[in-house]
């Protein structure tokens, strides 16, 4: 049976540093710890990630490189069909501009065939509307249908 192919974004790894919401460190931590000794899943993370990553305070940069390598992922890379893709997404209003790496993230993952994004985002990714005009624009594009879920679908924590 093929693994499930999951993606991480920078809002997950983002999530070890949350001072707000302990929870979130938790279940996070749960979810890499499942993700690292799980055999059924294969998981990447994107040049987008790691572009995001050199943007935070050095503290959090060193602590989040060291995660990641400390991790088994693949890292893939936006190509010029992503690129139309995030165009697609940010025309019809899908994700706001402002956002605009919210929708790289999501195509980099649905160019790339991964089944699964997961993501701390439910503003602009893992919500019911936005998931909905994601997979429609997708379809539109000829791209597969992908789930955006949240470490706690993931872990079991619902």
């Amino acid at each position: 049976m093929p693994k499930d192919r999951i993606y991480l974004d920078t809002s997950v790894l983002g999530a070890i540093y949350d001072t707000e919401d302990p929870s979130r460190i938790e279940n996070t931590e749960q979810l890499l710890a499942r993700l690292s000794s799980d055999e059924g899943y294969e998981s990447f993370i994107s040049n987008i990630l790691i572009e995001e990553i050199e943007r935070a305070p050095s503290d959090i940069k060193d602590g989040l490189k060291e995660k990641i390598q400390e991790m088994n992922v693949e890292i893939i890379y936006e190509s010029d069909e992503c690129i139309e893709l995030v165009e697609e997404y940010l025309r019809q209003e899908v994700i706001p501009l402002k956002y605009r790496d919210d929708a790289r993230h999501i195509a980099v993952a649905v160019f790339n065939h991964i089944d699964y994004i997961i993501t701390w985002n439910c503003k602009h990714m893992a919500n019911i509307r936005n998931k909905r005009l994601i997979n429609g624009i997708n379809m539109m594009l000829g791209y597969p249908q992908i789930d955006i879920v949240t470490p706690m679908e993931v872990i079991g924590n619902e």
